[in-house]
């Protein structure tokens, strides 16, 4: 692991959490106007930075996006999610107070128990201009936050900035009654997907580059990941980013792979059986 973390560019960092407090992170700082951190499963079950996702998502927006990069293991899971939260927060406020060259935005992105705490924190903080929600516990929100998970979503009701959600069709943590129900509080822009197939909790990570990348490339308006490096950090007006997106689809970079996901009303896409899996 610490190999692999020198050949990206990361090093050993320590942050300060809101309202006191230190975590352990590792920083890929590239100098970049856009910055992505990273966040990861429940630490009580094993969830740490160098999750399987966590992985996947350094992986693309650092190796092959060439952004700066921040992934941290959270003081504890254990409790309201409040202290999650201002470790979140904290992680932002180190990327945008101490670097050399701070970024102009950034994107959050949580994989389960990290997924809530990145919806609910997402609209507190004005540099954050999109975030990424990958397969939320929502069934078993109340445990993991000791039934104080209700504040988390109404947060995420207010947060506007562009989003993806995303949940495999046999997740162990979340039905997908329940992901369409939670997505449905949303306000947009949103984009929710379900991957199809056998596809759970725990395998998902075999996907989640390629719909991470499709949907930043739509976001930002890019047509290929790597460009998001040059990025003002400022997003594009609705026409351009779908013309980023239409550019990325023809182009093969960032489209999405064959059978990819089928757009439905409301903002709901279905990704049809994982092909891997089969």
């Amino acid at each position: 692991r610490a190999v692999v973390a020198m050949s990206r560019r990361e090093l050993p960092v320590q942050f300060a959490a809101r309202g006191g407090g230190r975590c352990n992170g590792l920083l890929a700082d590239r100098g970049t106007a856009v910055a992505v951190v990273a966040c990861h499963p429940w630490g009580p079950l094993g969830g740490s930075m160098f999750d399987l996702v966590v992985e996947e998502v350094v992986g693309l927006f650092g190796d092959r996006g060439g952004v700066t990069t921040l992934r941290f293991n959270f003081r504890s899971g254990i409790g309201t999610g409040k202290a999650s939260a201002d470790d979140v927060r904290g992680a932002c406020d180190h990327l945008l107070h101490k670097l050399p060259t701070p970024p102009r935005s950034i994107v959050l992105v949580g994989y389960s128990y990290g997924s809530m705490v990145v919806a609910g924190v997402a609209d507190d903080i004005p540099e954050v201009v999109a975030f990424a929600c990958l397969c939320p516990p929502l069934a078993f929100g109340w445990a993991l936050f000791l039934c104080s998970h209700g504040s988390l979503l109404r947060s995420a009701r207010r947060a506007s900035a562009p989003k993806l959600l995303l949940i495999g069709e046999r997740d162990n943590f979340c039905s997908v009654d329940q992901f369409h129900a939670f997505c449905g509080t949303l306000c947009g822009p949103k984009e929710a997907v379900v991957l199809h197939g056998y596809v759970d909790h725990f395998n998902v990570y075999r996907y989640v580059e390629a719909q991470l990348e499709r949907w930043t490339c739509a976001t930002f308006g890019l047509q290929r990941v790597a460009q998001l490096a040059q990025a003002s950090g400022e997003l594009p007006d609705p026409e351009g980013r779908q013309a980023g997106a239409a550019g990325a689809g023809a182009g093969g970079a960032c489209g999405a792979s064959d059978g990819g996901p089928a757009h439905a009303a409301g903002g709901i896409s279905a990704v049809p059986e994982a092909p891997l899996l089969r």
